[in-house]
């Protein structure tokens, strides 16, 4: 955790090419714990990479696939 309000709670995660990622949960979400969150941060990464190798990709550029959304929804939503 980063950073504890009274209405949230900041995760970070940063990679090994320097890619920053944040999860901002809300305080009152008492059922995620430390192992889930890194879980989550995993399987975003791991998105993440799945669209950066596309070679249709520009580096750079934002991510515009419609399918990497609904992947980080979904992810999002499990927790």
């Amino acid at each position: 955790m980063l950073y504890s309000l009274e209405t949230h709670k900041i995760y970070g995660y940063v990679t090994n090419t320097k890619i920053k990622i944040i999860i901002i949960v809300d305080s009152t979400n008492t059922s995620l714990r430390d192992n889930e969150i890194k879980s989550m941060f995993k399987k975003i990464h791991s998105e993440y990479a799945d669209v950066v190798c596309n070679p249709f990709y520009i580096p750079g550029e934002p991510i515009t696939s419609k399918s990497f959304a609904m992947n980080i929804k979904s992810i999002m939503l499990q927790a």
